[in-house]
C-alpha cells in the first residue's frame, strides 16, 4: 500500500456498488484497488450511496476515497437495471452534463492532477470530461462496446431479436464512424485503455488511435480457490451464468445438451439468471426433451454465485458478445475451468491451460465444437483438474491488484510528460 505523496485523480464511475457483479462491480473494484496509491475523488451514481457508505468503513485503504453523488432519477435508474434500452441514453446524457459541471469545482477544492473516466465502459458516451484535458491530463477506459453479434448467429434468433440486434449492428455502424463527441474525447485522451484486442484494433484502423490493452474487469487472486475433485461418476455438471438474453447465446447451450444426451454423455446444466428470453428458453428445454438435464434457479446474489462455482465442473459461457465478463473471471478465481467462445474480452482472457475456447464462427458449428469438448472433458477428468490448477496463474496475471498498479503507472508517466 502507498500512502503520503498520492496522486489526486478524479474518476467519474457511474456504476459502482459493492455487491454486485458485472458493470456495477467492475468499477467498485477498480475504485477501492486504486485506493492503495492514490487518492481517489470519485463521481458516481446516488443509487449505490447507501451500500458504499455501508462498506467503505469496513475497508483498511492506504487513501480513504472521497464519493460524490449524482442522481439519474428513478427512471434512469430503471432503463440501467433492465440493460439494453436505447432510451436509457438520453438519461445518462444528463447524468454525465451534470458530472462535467460538478467536477469543475471538485478541480479545484482537490487539487486534481488526473482525471480518469472510468465507467459505463461503452464508447456510445464518452461524457463531456474530456473538454477538460487541455489544462490536466484525461485518462479514459477501459474503453469497449464495440463487439457485435455475428449477423450469421443473429439469423437464428427470434424475429423480434433480429430486429433488435440488425437495428443495433445499424445504429453503432453509425455511431462508430460519425459520433463526433467521441472523436473529440479519443482525440483529447491523453492515454485510452482498450478493454480488449478487438477494440484495440478498432480504435486503430477507424480512429488512428494507439491504445493499451487493459481489460476492464480483474480477479481476486487472494481468493484463489483450488478444486479437489471432478466429475462425479454419474454426470458433468456445468454452469450457466447470466441474462437470458440474445446476444448471451443461451439456446446454443441447451441444444448443446440435447446432443450430449443423443451421446449418453450424462451432463447436467444449471442456469443463474433471468432475463427478457426466459421464458422462451424454457420452451425450447420442453421441446428438446432435456428437462431433466436442465435446472433454472432464476437471479441470485453474486456471493452465492461464487459459492456456487465450486460445486460444479464447468463454466459453460455461450455469450456471443461482451466486454470482459466478470463472471469468467470469477469462475477462474474459483478454480472453475471455462468453456467459451474464442471472442471478445473472454477470448483474451481464457487460455489452453485453464480451459478451452471454440471459434465464433457459426451457430451450428457453435454447438458441435461444444459438445465435443464437453464429451472430451467427461472422458478426461484428469484434464478438469489440471485446468483449475492452472487457473491460478492466470488468475494472478488478471489481479485487481496487478491492474490497478499498471494504471497508476500510467498516471504517473503522465504526469512526468
Amino acid at each position: 500500500m502507498e500512502s503520503g505523496n498520492s496522486i489526486n485523480v478524479l474518476i467519474s464511475s457511474f456504476a459502482c456498488g459493492p455487491y454486485w457483479g458485472s458493470e456495477v462491480g467492475m468499477g467498485w473494484n477498480w475504485i477501492i484497488n486504486l485506493s492503495n496509491h492514490c487518492n481517489l475523488i470519485i463521481i458516481t451514481e446516488k443509487g449505490f450511496q447507501k451500500d458504499i457508505e455501508a462498506e467503505v468503513p469496513k475497508l483498511n485503504l492506504a487513501n480513504n476515497p472521497t464519493f460524490y453523488y449524482i442522481d439519474i432519477g428513478n427512471k434512469g435508474r430503471e432503463l440501467f437495471w433492465k440493460q439494453g434500452s436505447f432510451l436509457f441514453y438520453n438519461y445518462y446524457n444528463k447524468w454525465q452534463r451534470k458530472a462535467y459541471g460538478l467536477s469543475n469545482a471538485l478541480i479545484s477544492k482537490h487539487d486534481i492532477q488526473i482525471i480518469h473516466q472510468l465507467n459505463l465502459i461503452g464508447f456510445r458516451e464518452p461524457g463531456y470530461l474530456w473538454k477538460l484535458a487541455g489544462q490536466i491530463p484525461f485518462v479514459w477506459g477501459p474503453v469497449g462496446g464495440f463487439n457485435q453479434v455475428p449477423l450469421n448467429y443473429i439469423a437464428t434468433f427470434s424475429l423480434k431479436n433480429k430486429l433488435f440486434y440488425y437495428s443495433k449492428h445499424l445504429i453503432q455502424h453509425l455511431q462508430v464512424h460519425y459520433h463526433s463527441r467521441v472523436k473529440k474525447a479519443l482525440k483529447a485522451a491523453n492515454i485510452v485503455f482498450a478493454e480488449s484486442t478487438t477494440t484495440k484494433s478498432i480504435l486503430k484502423k477507424v480512429y488512428n488511435i494507439e491504445s493499451i490493452l487493459m481489460n476492464e474487469t480483474g480477479a481476486d487472486f487472494q481468493d484463489f480457490y483450488q478444486h479437489k475433485l471432478f466429475c462425479d461418476n454419474n454426470s458433468i455438471n456445468l454452469l450457466w451464468v447470466g441474462k437470458i438474453q440474445g446476444l448471451k447465446g443461451l439456446p446454443i447451450a441447451l441444444q448443446t445438451l440435447k446432443n450430449l444426451k443423443e451421446n449418453n454423455i450424462p451432463a447436467k446444466l444449471t442456469i443463474v439468471g433471468d432475463g427478457p428470453d426466459e421464458k422462451a428458453c424454457r420452451k425450447l428445454v420442453d421441446r428438446l426433451e432435456i428437462n431433466e438435464m436442465v435446472l433454472f434457479t432464476g437471479k441470485i446474489p453474486n456471493m452465492e454465485v461464487k459459492t456456487l462455482m465450486k460445486k460444479f465442473d464447468l463454466l459453460f459461457f455461450t455469450s456471443l458478445k461482451e466486454g470482459t465478463p466478470h463472471v469468467v473471471l470469477e469462475a477462474l478465481s474459483n478454480g472453475l475451468p471455462v468453456l467459451c467462445h474464442d471472442a471478445c474480452g473472454h477470448g483474451d482472457v481464457v487460455n489452453d491451460s485453464c480451459g478451452v475456447k471454440v471459434p465464433l464462427k457459426s451457430y451450428h458449428q457453435s454447438i458441435q465444437s461444444f459438445t465435443a469438448h464437453i464429451e472430451y472433458l467427461y472422458n478426461s477428468k484428469c484434464k478438469l483438474y489440471d485446468f483449475s490448477k492452472n487457473a491460478k496463474d492466470t488468475v494472478e496475471q488478471c489481479s485487481w491488484e496487478k491492474k490497478a498498479k499498471q494504471v497508476v503507472a500510467t498516471y504517473k508517466k503522465l504526469l512526468i510528460k
